[in-house]
């Protein structure tokens, strides 16, 4: 089960983006992602979540944790650029989860 501090940083992570997609620092990768629009946002998820899918089928959990990092991070990189708060994600699956 994760902490509360596991779960926190998510929601630092999504500052972070929120702040890199407003300001747009040099060298980093979410600025260059922003910059680049959603099309490479979205392409880049695609190829995170096919990464992840050909990792499950490995006997290395590492490698699967390593793509699902990467999926769970472009996810929020996707989030951030549409302006959709990850709470709203959240609450929608507490939503379903009661159904």
């Amino acid at each position: 089960m994760a902490t509360k501090e596991e779960i926190e940083f998510l929601y630092d992570l999504e500052r972070l983006l929120i702040s890199r997609r407003i300001n747009k620092p040099k060298g980093s990768y979410s600025t260059k992602l922003f910059k680049k629009g959603i099309d490479k946002i979205a392409q880049k998820l695609g190829e995170e979540a096919v990464e992840t899918i050909i990792a499950s089928k490995n006997k290395k959990d590492a490698e699967l944790i390593g793509e699902t990092a990467d999926l769970i991070y472009h996810m929020l990189v996707l989030l951030v650029e549409k302006e959709i708060p990850l709470d709203r994600v959240i609450q929608e699956m507490m939503l379903r989860s009661k159904k």
